[in-house]
């Protein structure tokens, strides 16, 4: 699953677990549990919605 999934973010199952590994210790939430999953992309589709742009500070 792994292997698909980098290919058709083109990137190398090495990268790709790195990150999955880095969302899960900057969140708390695992990225492959169908609950963080659900969790995690709610939040991604809030701040899009919301416009939110992590380059600009908050304040």
């Amino acid at each position: 699953v792994a292997l698909a999934a980098a290919r058709r973010l083109h990137l190398s199952v090495r990268a790709l677990t790195y990150r999955l590994d880095r969302i899960h210790t900057l969140t708390r939430h695992n990225p492959t549990s169908p609950t963080d999953r659900y969790v995690l992309q709610t939040a991604v589709l809030g701040a899009r919605l919301i416009g939110w742009d992590p380059s600009i500070p908050a304040g």
